[in-house]
């Protein structure tokens, strides 16, 4: 659920980002762009954070069924 939540949300400020360009110019272009950038990268390492959480949550529940206390 966290990575369809995380590719929407990219995806719109990434398109008002766009839309900031075509409205208000070429003036704004590398700030938007570079706005783009770190959005799209922040989506990245909220993908791999998420897949890493629930890989670490698959290990442990592995390691709890064959190590019973």
């Amino acid at each position: 659920m966290a990575n369809t939540i995380n590719f929407i949300a990219c995806g719109i400020v990434t398109v008002f980002l766009l839309l900031s360009i075509a409205f208000a110019g070429p003036h704004l272009l590398m700030p938007a762009v570079a706005m783009i950038v770190t959005v799209l990268v922040g989506g990245l390492c909220i993908y791999v954070a998420n897949g890493l959480i629930i890989s670490r949550n698959k290990i442990e529940k592995e390691w709890e069924a064959n190590n019973p206390e």
